[in-house]
């Protein structure tokens, strides 16, 4: 089955414009980007081995243009931040998908928490391994002074995954989902 209905190199290249784009345009703005539906994307219209490779892509690309590359330790826990949300994706996509309506929106929505979630707890828990000494005070203290970060990228992540992958994510796989049903929206192929 065919999840988007541009040709699959379009759709990466669509998926890596949106990603490093973003990332390079909104880099003034610490947890309000768009590698993360760029991600969520990818996992929701390519091959899991694909999506996988966008997703790093996404994030090599940018941070090379931005200087990051090689210049951070934190760096594997970004990247497999970003990973662990693509593995996540594929294997419930089928739970996310629906029909354009409501209830679509809130999946897109709560999965856009959810991420924020997941991944500012992993990199939270990067930023304690790799630069305090392992005492659960300091676990502790990471996870508190992250927050209003945390709380930056739940909100922005409402935004994102309401208005930019939720209408993309349709607008993509509209025809190929339009060729399956008639005019009363029944599905012809049962």
């Amino acid at each position: 089955m065919k999840n988007s209905n541009l040709p699959l190199f379009a759709t990466v290249f669509v998926l890596l414009l949106i990603g490093v784009g973003g990332r390079i345009a909104l880099h003034d703005y610490p947890n309000f980007e768009t590698v993360m539906i760029a991600t969520f994307l990818a996992a929701m219209l390519l091959p899991t081995s694909t999506a996988l490779i966008v997703t790093i892509s996404i994030m090599m690309i940018s941070d090379i243009y931005l200087g990051y590359f090689g210049n951070s330790k934190i760096i594997i826990f970004t990247y497999t931040g970003f990973l662990i949300l693509s593995i996540v994706t594929s294997k419930y996509k089928n739970k996310i998908q629906g029909k354009m309506n409501a209830g679509s929106v809130y999946k897109f929505t709560a999965t856009g928490i959810l991420f924020a979630a997941i991944y500012d707890t992993w990199t939270n828990f990067g930023v304690f391994w790799l630069s305090y000494n392992h005492s659960l005070e300091n676990l502790a203290l990471v996870y508190i002074l992250g927050l209003p970060f945390m709380l930056y990228h739940l909100l922005s992540n409402i935004i994102t995954f309401t208005l930019i992958a939720f209408p993309l994510y349709y607008i993509l796989t509209s025809s190929t989902k339009d060729k399956n049903t008639n005019e009363l929206g029944q599905n012809i192929d049962e």
